[in-house]
Order: structure tokens, then C-alpha cells, then sequence
């Protein structure tokens, strides 16, 4: 059986924890340039994830939602910003992957996960953020 035929039979909160455990190994891989398994790992886990939720039916609310919360990571890192925007990106990540999977109670995200994974995601992506923004303005020559 291929790899990615073995992946279409995850269910949606395990391809939401593999999901978010690709991202975390990715952002060890930028934190640590050059340890090359780390990234590839995470971008391995990563994929597979994606094509196993594919095979579900996706709210486009909340994919709007998750495309909204990247959008707000992505000003934060941009840009100094309120630590109201991080916890809106925080919030609507948890809400983007609770509602992520239609159907049955069986077949939908805990909300559980979804609360992990959005923290982990959305605080720990606002933490790093913050930090590196901070050793940048301390390494800058006055």
C-alpha cells in the first residue's frame, strides 16, 4: 500500500495533529537552518496531512477562517502589531479547525484538538515572532 493511499484512511483529528506536529518540525528547521531532516520530516507530515483531509468534505468558512488567521501570523511577523492581533489569528485558527471537516460526529474535529492545535500553532507562531523581533531590535547598531 503507498504512502499517500495509507494517509486518505487518517481520520481528520489525527491528520490535524500531524498537520500541526509538519508546521512545528518546520519551524525547528528555520530556527536551526541546515539540520535538513527536521524540515523534510515536517513538510513530509505535513503534505500527507493535507492530502488526507482532501478526502473529506471542507467547510469553506472555515478554510476562510484558517486563511484569515495565516494572514494576521503573517502581519505580526511583518509587522509590530497589538497583541489583540495575535489572539484574533489565535481564535480564528481554533474556530478554522473545529469547523474544518463536515459530517457525521464521528468524522469531525474534537474540539479538543482543535483547541491544541490552534494554540500551539497560533500562540507559539505569535511567541517566536515577538521573540525574534526582539533579539533583532537588541542586535541592531545604534
Amino acid at each position: 500500500m503507498s504512502v499517500v493511499r495509507a494517509a486518505s484512511y487518517l481520520a481528520p483529528d489525527s491528520a490535524i495533529l500531524l498537520l500541526t506536529l509538519g508546521l512545528l518540525l518546520i519551524y525547528v528547521e528555520l530556527n536551526r537552518p541546515g539540520w535538513i531532516f527536521p524540515g523534510a520530516c515536517g513538510l513530509l507530515l505535513a503534505l500527507l496531512s493535507v492530502v488526507s483531509l482532501l478526502r473529506f468534505d471542507l467547510s469553506l468558512v472555515a478554510i476562510a477562517l484558517l486563511a484569515t488567521a495565516t494572514a494576521l501570523l503573517l502581519l505580526d511577523l511583518l509587522r509590530p502589531t497589538p497583541l489583540l492581533v495575535a489572539v484574533a489569528a489565535t481564535l480564528a485558527l481554533v474556530l478554522g479547525l473545529d469547523h474544518l471537516v463536515f459530517g457525521p460526529a464521528t468524522l469531525q474535529v474534537h474540539k479538543a484538538v482543535a483547541i491544541l492545535c490552534g494554540l500551539l500553532l497560533g500562540g507559539g507562531t505569535s511567541i517566536l515572532t515577538r521573540i525574534a523581533r526582539r533579539a533583532r531590535a537588541n542586535k541592531a547598531v545604534n
